[in-house]
């Protein structure tokens, strides 16, 4: 006799298998999120330029090196490249992109949508908090699970010149 339950249960199984698999041999079949953090730093100059007509703006050409933790691209090295428009105390992302490197991997990503707020303590900026949205555009070896898969992210400071990443790629 079946059970009414065997089908949650496989649905179960397979969930977790699926899960697993995502890290031992990526495959499209069974798609699982996939969370990752990108601990990064500037480099450059990364200094926002005046937007002469423009009171309390300013533009900002930022680039980071980074590296990967979890997943896929667990160990990779990504460079970013990212433009902001501040506009006194927020941010808004004109474009970025990345190139993550591994040996036998590589992809790239587009930010697709971003957001940063400034945090303020006495009238001068303590921090920031920022998230967006963003799809992996190239996926190639052990990174191909990944390719076309849009992804979430925020980010938060580490200290000078340092910051990271939280992605979430969904199924």
């Amino acid at each position: 006799m079946r059970s009414r339950h065997l089908p949650a249960r496989r649905a179960a199984c397979i969930t977790t298998l699926g899960a697993l698999s995502t890290f031992l041999a990526p495959s499209p079949v069974g798609a699982q999120s996939i969370g990752v953090r990108v601990l990064c730093t500037n480099h450059g100059p990364n200094i926002a330029e005046p937007i002469v007509d423009r009171d309390g703006q300013s533009l900002l050409a930022a680039e980071a090196t980074c590296v990967v933790q979890g997943g896929p691209m667990d160990g990779a090295v990504e460079t970013q490249h990212n433009l902001w428009h501040y506009d006194k105390g927020s941010g808004a992302l004109l474009s970025g992109h990345a190139v993550t490197r591994k040996p036998g991997a590589l992809s790239a990503t587009v930010i697709t949508q971003g957001g940063l707020a400034l945090r303020m303590t006495d009238g001068k900026v303590s921090g920031w908090n920022a998230s967006g949205t963003g799809r992996m555009t190239l996926a190639t070896g052990a990174a191909a699970s990944l390719a076309g898969r849009s992804f979430n992210w925020t980010a938060n400071p580490t200290g000078p010149a340092s910051y990271v990443v939280q992605v979430t790629f969904g199924p």
